[in-house]
C-alpha cells in the first residue's frame, strides 16, 4: 500500500469489503443473518501497519463463525456495489472532516510530519480519487498479497484450550497463501522540527489550535510506559497541566490534552490541542507553549506520577478481564515489539517508573522545536496580540506553499 499512495483508500476499504461482502455461497445479507442466528462476528479493519481482524462467538458457536470467516478469507464475493458505497461512505467522511476545525488543524500537523513518504496519501486521502480510483481488482490483489500465514498472528483468549484453538487456526488460516506478497516498505525519516506558525483561515465557530512536532517513541514495554505517564501529567485528564494552564487559569477551552498519534511504529506525532474561543487564541497559544517548555526542561514531579500510576495499574484487570479485549490487549503488546506474556510484566513496568527515568525520556525524544496550527476565522488581530504568524492560507491544499524555504 505504501507504494500506491494514488489509490491510498485501498487501505480502508479493503479489509472492510472481504469480510462483509458475503463469501462462497451466501451474499452480503445471507452472511450477515447467519452471523446472527448464531450470535458470532467476525471483521477485519485498517490498522496503521497491519490489517487488525476480530472474531467472537459463544463457546458452541465459536468453530461455525470461524468457518465463515475462512470461507471470507478465501473466497469472497467482493461485490462492485457495497465497494461504492463504501467509497462514497469514506468519502463523505472525508469531507465532513474537512470542515472540522480541530481534524484539519490535527491532519495539517501529520502532513508536515510525513513529507513525502508515501504514507501521507492515507492521511487525510487526498485527492479525492485516492478513494475513487480504488477497484474490486484492486482490492482482491490486497488480499492476495497480504493476508499470509508468513505474517499471521493469531491471539485466543477464552474457554477454548490451547490444543482446540491451534487446531482451529489450522483450519480457519492453513488454505491461505504459505508467503505473502514483496511489499518492502519505505522507512519514515522524521523531518527536523518546524518553528512556524500557521494560520488556515475557515468560518468555524471557535478556533483550533494544535502544537507539535516529530516524535520517535516507541508504544511498547517500560518505554511505552513511560511515555503514557508522560501524556497523562502533560495533558491527560482535568488534572493535566495543560487542562489547568488552558482552562482552569484562561477560561478559553473546554479542555486542552497531549498526545501521540502514530504515523508508521514509533514514529509519529507529538502534539498538545485545545479549542479555544475565537478572542483567546494567542493568549492560548502562549499558555501552551510556555506549559510545554517547562515540561520538556524541567519534567515530571513524583507527586505527579503516583497517582498515575496507581490509576493505570488499577485499569489492567478490567482489559483482561473479558475474552475480546484480552486478545486484544495481548495483540497489541505483540504488535508492539513485546512479548506474548506482556501483561504479566505491564505491573512491574509501571512500578519501576521514576521521575527520574521518565524525566530522561521526555529530554530525549520530546522536539525541541514546535510548529503551531491554527484554524480560525481570520488571521488578522493576531498580530496585535504578540502572536507572530509565519504563513496564512485558506485550505490545507495550500499547505505547501507554508513550507518553502
Amino acid at each position: 500500500i505504501q507504494h500506491m499512495p494514488e489509490k491510498a483508500g485501498l487501505m480502508n476499504l479493503a479489509p472492510g469489503l472481504v469480510s462483509t461482502g458475503g463469501a462462497g455461497a451466501l451474499d452480503a445479507g445471507a452472511q450477515e443473518e447467519e452471523l446472527q442466528d448464531i450470535g458470532g462476528y467476525f471483521g477485519l479493519s485498517r490498522g496503521r501497519v497491519s490489517t487488525l481482524g476480530l472474531l467472537t462467538a459463544p463457546r458452541e458457536q465459536f468453530e461455525a463463525t470461524a468457518r465463515l470467516l475462512r470461507i471470507s478469507l478465501m473466497e469472497p464475493r467482493l461485490p462492485a456495489i457495497t465497494l461504492e458505497r463504501r467509497k462514497r461512505f469514506l468519502a463523505n467522511n472525508r469531507r465532513a472532516d474537512r470542515e472540522k476545525a480541530e481534524s484539519i488543524a490535527s491532519e495539517a500537523l501529520s502532513l508536515i510530519i510525513a513529507g513525502k513518504h508515501p504514507i501521507a496519501a492515507t492521511i487525510g486521502y487526498s485527492p479525492a480519487s485516492t478513494i475513487a480510483n480504488v477497484s474490486v481488482a484492486d482490492v482482491d490483489a490486497w488480499r492476495k498479497a497480504i493476508l499470509a500465514r508468513s505474517n499471521l498472528m493469531v491471539v485466543s483468549a477464552g474457554p477454548l484450550n490451547r490444543e482446540a484453538a491451534a487446531d482451529l487456526v489450522d483450519r480457519t488460516f492453513g488454505d491461505l497463501p504459505a508467503q505473502d506478497g514483496d511489499r518492502e516498505g519505505i522507512a519514515l525519516t522524521l523531518p527536523p522540527g518546524l518553528d512556524k506558525t500557521i494560520v488556515i483561515e475557515m468560518p468555524v465557530a471557535q478556533s483550533a489550535i494544535v502544537v507539535g512536532g516529530p516524535l520517535d517513541w516507541r508504544s511498547g514495554g517500560p518505554e511505552g510506559t513511560a511515555r503514557n505517564i508522560a501524556m497523562s501529567v502533560l495533558g491527560g485528564g482535568n488534572r493535566s497541566r495543560l487542562f489547568i494552564a488552558v482552562r482552569e487559569k484562561l477560561g478559553a477551552a473546554y479542555g486542552a490534552n497531549a498526545g501521540f498519534s502514530p504515523l508508521l511504529g514509533s514514529r509519529g506525532a507529538f502534539s498538545m490541542n485545545a479549542a479555544v474561543s475565537n478572542d483567546k487564541v494567542a493568549t492560548a497559544l502562549a499558555a501552551m507553549r510556555a506549559e510545554y517548555e517547562a515540561f520538556r526542561t524541567k519534567g515530571v514531579m513524583p507527586e505527579e506520577i503516583e497517582p498515575i500510576k496507581r490509576r493505570i495499574i488499577n485499569s489492567l484487570p478490567d482489559s483482561m478481564r473479558k475474552a475480546g479485549s484480552a486478545a486484544n490487549t495481548i495483540r497489541t503488546s505483540i504488535l508492539n515489539g513485546q512479548p506474548f506474556d506482556a501483561p504479566d510484566l505491564f505491573n512491574g513496568w509501571v512500578e519501576n517508573q521514576s521521575a527520574a527515568s521518565i524525566n530522561r525520556l521526555i529530554e530525549e525524544r520530546l522536539p525541541t522545536k514546535l510548529t503551531s496550527i491554527i484554524v480560525t476565522p481570520s488571521a488578522e488581530g493576531l498580530g496585535a496580540a504578540g502572536l507572530t504568524v509565519d504563513c496564512v492560507i485558506k485550505s490545507l491544499d495550500e499547505l505547501p506553499s507554508c513550507l518553502e524555504p
